[in-house]
């Protein structure tokens, strides 16, 4: 005859206990003696009891799924484009090993309660989403995680791309092509990964003796409007400089912009190099020559290294993943 499915009652019958107590050790709740639980997972073996699937990882321990924290208000795709890409390499990575991904806004989920319910294994961080207390909770948990970016607290594990080489590949490719004079036009002076592109573009200079000038270093918003107006601020002082490094692709757009209301050819009088082919480089003419991180590749990284970090709680990951690599266009040439 047809075998019935076994059910949480068979399995509190056959070991002697409630049903509750059953549930509880399923559920890798706090509170029964190891005996008992020993005694409960020998039942549910011998009699093959399946829970279901979600139960079943959790008595496993395992919900064989990660979550990917990060902030997605309305502006998020637009703002900040390696999100999606990042998002994109670490489920790929995920998905060979057979863990789904759970995307949280951390603008609303709470964090603490998903964490102490085990509703995943692992949390990966996207730098932006890391608050004070979400660092303080995954330490003081010892919560598997990695934050992509760096932190400033020592104690968190994170992967992170090194953005003050790219700014030094930019910087002396520029110097390669022959030029002395160098400008820098930056996100402002607090934007991390522009300012860390500025300290490889001074850095670069420096090594090769070089002059760094004060009045050459452009600070903007970030946005079209703020470099647009640096650039012609900068374009209409008379003495040009003989290339220029755009600390964003938006920025080096704004940068055209200017030029092409000033007259001054690209590269003809002046050479560009920004960093980052998405999401403006497309509308750039001449076509820009660009730094290119491998977004994707950091965030399979992150992935991979939480992946170890499951196994190994108490290994330390804190790195630089996917070197920098220079893409030339048509915005630079010999000098």
């Amino acid at each position: 005859g047809m075998q019935m499915a076994v059910t949480i009652k068979d399995v509190a019958r056959e070991a002697g206990v409630s049903i509750a107590t059953v549930s509880k050790i399923i559920n890798g709740a706090p509170g029964i003696s190891e005996a008992t639980t020993r005694r409960v997972e020998e039942v549910m073996r011998a009699l093959d009891y399946a829970p279901n699937s979600r139960a079943a990882s959790l008595a496993r321990k395992s919900a064989r799924c990660v979550a990917f924290l990060a902030e997605l208000d309305e502006a998020a795709p637009y703002t900040n484009p390696h999100l999606f890409d990042i998002m994109c390499g670490v489920q790929t990575a995920l998905f060979s090993k057979g863990y789904a991904l759970t995307l949280l806004d951390s603008l609303s989920a709470d964090v603490e309660k998903m964490i102490l319910s085990r509703a995943f294994d692992g949390i990966i961080v996207h730098g932006g989403a890391l608050t004070r207390p979400i660092a303080s909770l995954l330490i003081a948990r010892r919560f598997p995680h990695i934050v992509i970016g760096h932190p400033s607290d020592v104690r968190l594990n994170w992967v992170d791309t090194d953005h003050t080489l790219g700014g030094r590949i930019a910087c002396e490719h520029l110097i390669d092509c022959g030029c002395e004079r160098l400008a820098f036009m930056g996100e402002g002076e607090t934007a991390g990964i522009s300012n860390q592109r500025l300290t490889g573009f001074r850095t670069a200079l420096l090594e090769a003796g070089l002059e760094y000038r004060r009045d050459w270093v452009l600070h903007t918003d970030g946005t079209l409007a703020s470099g647009k107006g640096a650039a012609l601020e900068l374009l209409g002082r008379g003495e040009l400089p003989q290339g220029i490094i755009c600390g964003s692709n938006l920025l080096a757009y704004a940068f055209t912009l200017a030029a092409a209301e000033r007259g001054v050819a690209i590269p003809g009088d002046m050479l560009l190099i920004t960093f980052d082919r998405y999401p403006y480089s497309g509308l750039i003419s001449p076509e820009p020559t660009l730094v290119q991180i491998d977004v994707r590749d950091m965030g399979r990284a992150a992935a991979k290294q939480l992946l170890q970090g499951l196994k190994k709680p108490e290994l330390r990951v804190q790195s630089y993943t996917t070197l920098p690599s220079l893409i030339e266009g048509q915005s630079t040439r010999k000098l």
